[in-house]
Order: structure tokens, then sequence, then C-alpha cells
């Protein structure tokens, strides 16, 4: 990779088109595709880009891995257009494999790497890929599987030092599929968003645009920023946060191994981190480390949260604890089935707003559908970012106008969004989202189980907990504990209950025959209260 100018030009002119049948707001200059964007990536040759332990690629070196990581994948039979799916945790092999399936234009399918087995299987046999790039095959039951691509295979693909040929770019259309997320939804197991390269494209273009690094103003000895990531790659925020760091000319820090507050400080401190995205779960566990203050964390300036409203306490620790960030402590709205942020602020924005989580970004519109009193209503977004629907489900992600129903309740507020809630049925566990119905379905397999129902239960730390009310049947004897088996048999660690209310009366109902999950929430605190 050599140093050039840029290839196109990114803008901030907006203007409205056409996207799916509806009116939406576009920027004029864009690129046209998520492989595009490596190519802009050249500028930054010479930099460091990675860092993953000892291990250090600079733009070059990443290029050239990638490159060599996507003519052993077309080896392995990976053709354009092919569904790939992607899974294991965050690893500079991860990062190579991502941009290799995007050069050779296939459809990149990012799976959670928290799955147990079984989910592994259910995600398999929904999208029927041409391949799986993982780690850990035995531990994830692909030991065996002929389609089946180890990512330590790919560890001397990536460390190689041959220069391999210059790839020509895939003709893609910008509303083809890029990208097959998976999330939580609210009726059951996880399923597969579908994400085009526009709406890629678009989401981290209002996210250069708000952070003022635009690629085509950066100057070529611009500052780049070194981030550090904590959060998943195969997260809407992980992708985020490596696609604007590439961008941008910055150095992406990698945390090896499972989240550990002492590791991040210690990377914060070595690797000089000025910016860490993460979600309040992580930073609070950081901010509670008893050795915190023995760490340099001066370089630190800027603390983005995603994942949930961010409270005015944590706000205050923060800058308390990291006097460099100041006014940083940011934060950002948005779901994968919008395709990304919708909304962002600043410190300055979330002063004395509480539930505020900023303003609608540039290509985002946002209303509230069937305000109350207070003006308190789901919230719905339209945007050139929203997702194509779901792998398997014909049903459009947007309605006729070209609006998604995000599934949380606010209001706006001179402009500003204010959370209220969600109407959706999920619990946000330390950022992750749990549908409740996918738990419920897996306890309700036990046949000692008549019925139950999973509610959202405030953490101090996770911020909430996944919690399961289970009526037994008469004269059943099961434990706690033997509930906690069976349910870890089929989900991920992430969606296993922590807390139980085992009783033998029927679950509360409302008038239409539904389980009454706000009286049930209710009646739990009350029993927490006396117990």
């Amino acid at each position: 990779m050599h140093a050039t100018l840029m290839s196109r030009t990114w803008g901030r002119e907006i203007t409205t088109t056409v996207v799916n049948g509806y009116p939406c707001r576009v920027y004029q200059d864009r690129p046209r595709s998520v492989a595009a964007l490596l190519q802009d990536a050249s500028r930054w040759c010479g930099r460091t880009f990675a860092v993953e332990g000892g291990r250090r690629l600079s733009f070059d070196d990443f290029a050239h891995a990638v490159g060599r990581v996507a003519s052993h994948l077309e080896a392995r039979g990976v053709r354009r257009g092919d569904r790939v799916i992607l899974l294991a945790y965050n690893s500079l092999e991860w990062l190579a494999a991502f941009w290799a399936l995007q050069s050779l234009g296939a459809v990149t399918v990012l799976a959670n790497a928290w799955w147990s087995p079984a989910e592994i299987a259910e995600g398999l046999a929904d999208v029927s890929p041409a391949a799986v790039v993982a780690d850990q095959l035995a531990k994830r039951g692909l030991q065996g599987r002929a389609d089946a691509i180890d990512l330590q295979e790919l560890r001397a693909v990536v460390d190689a030092t041959d220069v391999p040929e210059p790839r020509t770019l895939p003709l893609v259309d910008e509303d083809e599929v890029a990208i097959i997320m998976f999330s939580s939804g609210t009726s059951g197991r996880a399923k597969g968003v579908l994400m085009s390269h526009r709406g890629v494209v678009a989401n981290i273009q209002n996210l250069l645009a708000l952070t003022g690094r635009m690629p085509h103003e950066l100057p070529p000895d611009s500052q780049g920023t070194v981030s550090l990531l904590t959060v998943p790659l195969f997260h809407l925020a992980g992708i985020q946060t490596s696609f604007s760091t590439l961008l941008s000319g910055g150095t992406l820090v990698l945390l090896q191994g499972r989240f550990d507050p002492g590791a991040v400080l210690r990377l914060i401190e070595s690797e000089r981190v000025r910016v860490w995205g993460s979600i309040p779960t992580m930073v609070s566990r950081v901010l509670e480390y008893p050795e915190l203050d023995q760490y340099d964390t001066s370089s630190l300036r800027s603390i983005p949260m995603g994942g949930a409203a961010i409270s005015p306490e944590l706000r205050q620790k923060v800058q308390r604890a990291f006097p460099g960030v100041k006014k940083s402590v940011g934060s950002l709205f948005g779901s994968t089935e919008a395709g990304g942020v919708l909304a962002a602020g600043s410190a300055d924005d979330l002063q004395g707003r509480s539930g505020c989580v900023g303003k609608p970004l540039p290509v985002v519109e946002l209303r509230i559908r069937h305000p109350d009193a207070n003006g308190v209503g789901e919230i719905l977004a339209r945007t050139p970012t929203a997702t194509l629907g779901c792998w398997g489900d014909p049903s459009p992600t947007t309605d006729v106008d070209g609006w998604v129903a995000t599934g949380d309740l606010g209001r706006i507020e001179d402009g500003y969004l204010i959370l209220s809630g969600r109407s959706k049925d999920i619990v946000i566990r330390a950022g992750e989202n749990v549908a409740c119905a996918h738990v419920e379905q897996c306890l309700q397999r036990h046949p000692a189980v008549v019925e139950v129902a999973v509610l959202p239960l405030p953490h101090a730390d996770l911020g909430e907990e996944v919690a399961a009310v289970v009526v037994l049947r008469a004269g059943a004897a099961v434990t706690e504990q033997e509930l906690e088996a069976h349910a870890s048999a089929s989900l991920g660690r992430f969606q296993v209950p922590s807390s139980w209310w085992l009783r033998a009366e029927p679950l509360p109902t409302n008038a239409s025959g539904k389980i009454a999950k706000r009286e049930l929430l209710a009646l739990w605190t009350a029993r927490e209260r006396t117990s």
C-alpha cells in the first residue's frame, strides 16, 4: 500500500433521495461500498493501525494481511455474494478476516461469540453459510466441519511478510447486503439483520462528521487517535470504533481475553489511549478498581458510552477519576435494526437533562409515535442506515414511509432526544440485549415448569440482570440450580437468569390475557424490600 490522495470525496452536504422506495436524507458525496473504506485508509501508510498484546500492525502491514487472507479464503472456495459466518472474540485475525471478506465481495455474517453451541447450530441452519471462520472450534461444536476455517489457521497468514498483488474492488451495488448482524429481537432467538453497503457507510459517515474526522478534511499530518476497544467487534459499537480508527489514521488497541479492569488500565497507561469507547458497566468496574489511582491515565480524553442512558452520578465519577476527560463523557443512542447510531450528545448536551442521549445525527430523522400527554411515545427513525429486514423474514424493517420502530420510549424536547424506557421485551445486561421470549421459551421446555416470565431487574453493576419468575407444576421439586443448568445447556452465559422467583401461584395477566410484567416487576420489588 502506498500513500495516495483521497480516491473519492467524502462530504457533509446532504440531499434527499429515494432509498428503498421512501424519501431519505443522504450524504451527497459518499463511498459506495464497505470495501472502498479500506482503500481510503491507504493514505496512512507507515502508521501503527492495530495492537494486540505484543503484536503491532502498521496500515501497510494490515492491508497486506487482508490481501493474503482474502487469497486464502478464496482458495478455500469463498466467492462474491457468499455468506460467511465470522464467529470469534476480538483479534487481529478477526479484523483481517472481516476486511478480506469485504474485499472478496462476500457477505460477512457477524455471529455472537458468546452463543452456546445450540444457538450456533441454529444460526448455521438459518444462514446456510458457504464457510464459518471461527475460533475455539471444539468448544463451539464446529470441530470436523468441512466448511469451518479455524481463526488460528489465519494467524500465520496474517503474520506472513510477503506483499500480495493488489486486488480490484468488487463491483457491488450500494443497496446490496454487506453485513448480516444478529440481533436479539423481541419475540425469540436472534435474527440476522441485513445491512446494506449504503447503510454501513452512512452510519460511519455520520459518526465521522460528528467527531470532525471526515477523511477528506484531514490533512496528511493529522494526528490519529489511539482508541481502546473493549466491546465486541461483532456489535455495532465495535464495528464503528474500528472503522473510524481506520479511516482517521488512528491506532486500535485490542484488549486480550476477557474484560479485566486492571488490564484496561495497563493498556491506557502503556499505549497512551485517548479514547475508550465502552459501556457503563465496564466503566463502572474500572472506576471501582482498588488500584485505579496507581495508573497514569492522563492521556485519556474521551469516554463515549453506549448501551444505556448515562446517569449523572456516573458522569461525575468519570470526571473525578479521569480529569483529562473533562466534558467528554458523551452518549450514543442507536439500534441494530436502524443500522447504527441515531443520536449523540456531549456532556454539555446531557447536563441537566435526565435521560438525554443527545440530538439526531445529520441524516437521521426522528419522530414520536402516539405521544402521551407528556410527549412520550415510541421513538421512530428514518435514515439511510435502516436495515433491509431479517434473513429469512420477508417483513420489512420499515413502514411504508420508511420509519423504523426502535422499541424505545422517549420524547423530543428542544431538539434533544430524552429516553423514558422501552416498549420491547428485552433485558439490557452489560450492554448486551437479551430477548426475554428466547429465555422464556428455553425454560418452558423444562418438565417442571408450567409458565415463566423473564424480567429486567435493576442491577448496580450490570445495569439490568436477567430475572425469571417461574411457576412450577404441583408437586414438582426443582431447584434454582437445576433450572440454571437447564438454561445453560441452550443459552449463552449472558442470557441465563441470575435471579429467580419460584412460585406456585399463576402469573398475573392483563385484560387481553398477556402476562402483566409491570405488575410482576412491582411485586418482585416489593418482595425484595420485605425479604
